[in-house]
């Protein structure tokens, strides 16, 4: 009888420990780790939102090779979902479910483990800074009662461990293979002949070049007739620095034969050599997001752009609609 008194003395006293230690814990279990992945941003989600490439990266798929997957709806889109069943106690029986998404951005899933009702929820977080994404993979556990609160506890080293294994798997991963660079507006490296030209050099804010670039072509045309000059292609324009407040070109035309400055106008020299070319169709207000194509799809190349570029002007306005003014850009690399 001393023994059985003994025994429920204990028995109390850690029922009490385990009751007194929730009570002093949160009632829910939150995990965060991070990593910074010399990739863009869509190339981790790529990996973040397909669950079977999980099987890659993540340190509980790798628990048990054998477990039972099972895959629902879209993948990477809400309601895209995971299930799965081992034998082995630590990974069990239970789901993750797709129920927030933002392209590139953030993912939220709700997770479900071994019959238990009680909603767990993770996300990931990604932001991207000159090439480089930043992952932060967070986990917020269900509801607990005071008396389960110790397991929680428990376990929170392991899952910790797990997801910064699984985070340094996927930064392995990503930045093993090779990078795909987009290039939406068919940009190519093109050699660039020499091409004599006369200009003149001028500035505006962006609301005059309109009437700028008419006024300096008009001037132009006029000393080439004075001249007995020929053109020797397509008017073109060089930029070398643009904001709304100030922009620096120099309106041009091609010319064969010897020529002399005169005044305003200058002789100068398109040189040769390698330059990115683009193509564009359409009205002249969709030329900006052209040139900001060019210099995102150059960072990410790696290539070196030099400090200035330049238009060519295949048709006019006067011959053509708006939609089918063609243009093509050139910007001279280093």
């Amino acid at each position: 009888m001393k023994f059985l008194k003994w025994l429920l003395i204990i028995i109390a006293s850690i029922v009490a420990i385990v009751i007194l230690y929730g009570v002093t814990q949160p009632s829910k279990m939150t995990v965060e780790e991070s990593i910074e992945i010399n990739a863009s941003a869509s190339q981790v989600f790529d990996e973040i939102r397909d669950f079977k490439a999980w099987d890659e990266w993540s340190a509980w798929s790798k628990i048990d090779s054998t477990m039972k997957q099972a895959y629902e709806g879209e993948m990477g889109t809400v309601g895209y979902k995971n299930s799965w069943k081992s034998e082995d106690w630590m990974v069990g029986t239970g789901s993750q479910e797709i129920v927030e998404i933002r392209e590139d951005e953030y993912m939220k899933t709700k997770m479900l483990f071994n019959g238990d009702t009680a909603k767990n929820f993770a996300s990931f977080t990604l932001t991207e800074n000159e090439g480089i994404t930043t992952v932060v993979w967070d986990m917020l556990g269900g509801e607990t009662p005071v008396y389960t609160r110790i397991i929680n506890a428990m376990l929170e080293p392991m899952i910790r461990e797990s997801y910064q294994t699984s985070l340094k798997e996927l930064k392995q991963i990503v930045e093993s293979k090779p990078v795909v660079i987009p290039n939406p507006f068919n940009l190519e490296v093109v050699e660039v002949e020499f091409t004599s030209i006369i200009s003149i050099k001028d500035s505006c804010t962006v609301e005059e070049i309109g009437a700028k670039m008419t006024e300096i072509y008009t001037e132009l045309g006029i000393f080439m007739a004075m001249n007995e000059l020929e053109a020797n292609g397509n008017s073109l324009s060089i930029y070398y620095t643009h904001s709304p407040e100030k922009v620096i070109f120099e309106p041009s035309f091609p010319v064969r034969g010897a020529v002399t400055a005169e005044g305003r106008v200058q002789v100068g020299e398109i040189a040769s050599g390698k330059a990115i070319k683009a193509v564009y169709v359409g009205a002249y207000e969709g030329l900006k997001e052209v040139h900001i194509g060019i210099e995102e799809y150059s960072r990410l190349s790696t290539i070196e752009l030099a400090d200035y570029c330049w238009e060519v002007y295949v048709n006019q306005p006067e011959e053509v609609e708006k939609a089918e003014l063609e243009t093509h850009i050139y910007y001279r690399l280093k």
